[in-house]
């Protein structure tokens, strides 16, 4: 059976939409990346909703033209540094000790049910729910345990919780767009997920994605989410740094980052200067071996930080892969800072399995730039296919399938 399904994903810098049928396999019919500044979407939260909602009519009346679309599921990709992981157990009963009974599809939704049933702060929501082990009677860490007998079924899930305003305001964009959104989905969990192979997941990965102004990462260990979050600070914040020590503009700052900002072990005997092309406000050459200084210094602060949190949840000697993306990935020999502040092996996340075969199928440039949209996609692809195993809808999204003609045709 055809399914078709839009994915409007809000990055830190732009708004991506693909459509997308499901039909012996994943097909993108057409997609559009649009730029957004900072006054419109900053740190993954809506500064100026008409703007939001401009920018995603835009983009359908791009990606849309004369095609007969009309999706039965919206996914909205989002990140936010209020997210929250919550851990949570649930639990179904399923026989007696002189009956045990057959563990059904029944019990698992009843015990993935109960473990949502916690107190959460007030103006607080749970947006997916993603069960990491299963426990039956005295049988602990079981991945899958249906078709099991037994009397107790207990769960152990990851909750991801959201501000309920924040999450409406994105809903709210897309209707004022003409579209109704029925599933969320939070971008870092869909990286983790759907970007990293099966060995890194079984092995230990670090999945850490640098926006504009954004950094989100996460862990998975054994096939089991570890933790997952979004920090305040990308790749926008070396660009400030450039302008405060240099004076240059944030544009010259964007370029020279990406033109000179290598990072070496060892900037030792680098003194040539850049000429800039033009007199700032402070100088019209600045040193090379300045300008590595401050951009490593931005982002070991970037991986330090990470690795604090990993080591306060004893994680940080349980990880064996660094994966990095996002646009600040593109920064040369960024994989080896990584080395030297986690002390494993690093790499620039490289598309491999169908994210390389979407990529050269439909020409998507820059991919590393849209690893969360590309993973989202994929997170929508997998949950429609297999009948949504993780949760990803809100009580206040109502499962609303469709969308307005007067945007996708007749």
């Amino acid at each position: 059976m055809k399914e078709n399904f839009l994915v409007v994903d809000f990055c830190s810098s732009k708004i991506v939409l693909f459509l997308a049928s499901i039909e012996n396999g994943l097909t993108i019919k057409n997609w559009t990346a649009i730029p957004v500044d900072q006054d419109t979407i900053r740190s993954g939260q809506i500064y100026n909703l008409e703007n939001v909602a401009t920018v995603v009519r835009k983009g359908l009346a791009e990606t849309s033209g004369k095609l007969k679309f009309e999706p039965s599921y919206v996914y909205i990709g989002f990140s936010d540094p209020e997210v929250e992981l919550k851990l949570s157990k649930g639990m179904a009963g399923c026989g007696t000790p002189d009956n045990p009974a057959e563990i059904t599809e029944k019990h698992l939704e009843q015990a993935i049910a109960s473990s949502r049933t916690v107190n959460l702060e007030e103006g607080r929501v749970i947006v997916q729910t993603i069960p990491i082990k299963f426990d039956v009677d005295s049988k602990t860490d079981i991945r899958n345990p249906k078709g099991m007998l037994g009397v107790r079924l207990e769960v152990n899930s990851a909750l991801i919780t959201a501000r309920k305003s924040a999450l409406l305001n994105y809903k709210r964009a897309l209707e004022k767009a003409g579209i109704f959104a029925d599933r969320f989905a939070y971008q870092p969990i869909a990286e983790l997920f759907e970007l990293t192979t099966p060995e890194e997941k079984e092995n230990g990965v670090l999945f850490i994605d640098i926006g504009r102004d954004l950094t989100n990462f996460g862990v998975i260990i054994e096939n089991k989410l570890q933790t997952v979050k979004t920090m305040p600070v990308g790749g926008i914040h070396i660009n400030k740094d450039l302008k405060y020590y240099f004076g240059i503009t944030m544009d010259k700052a964007e370029e020279v980052k990406k033109k000179y900002g290598q990072l070496v072990s060892n900037s030792e005997g680098i003194s040539e200067y850049i000429d800039l092309g033009y007199s700032s406000a402070k100088t019209d050459k600045i040193k090379k071996d300045l300008l590595v200084k401050y951009v490593s210094e931005r982002l070991s602060e970037i991986f330090n930080v990470i690795k604090e949190e990993l080591i306060q949840i004893d994680l940080n000697d349980k990880i064996t892969f660094v994966r990095i993306t996002g646009g600040s990935s593109q920064i040369e020999n960024i994989e080896k800072l990584a080395e030297e502040v986690f002390n494993v092996k690093a790499e620039i996340y490289r598309p491999s399995g169908i994210v390389e075969t979407l990529v050269n199928t439909y020409d998507i440039p820059a991919f590393y730039s849209l690893s969360s949209s590309l993973g989202v996609l994929l997170f929508a692809y997998r949950n429609i296919s297999l009948g949504d195993p993780y949760e990803s809808n809100l009580d206040v999204v109502k499962s609303v399938k469709g969308i307005f003609k007067r945007i996708f045709g007749k």
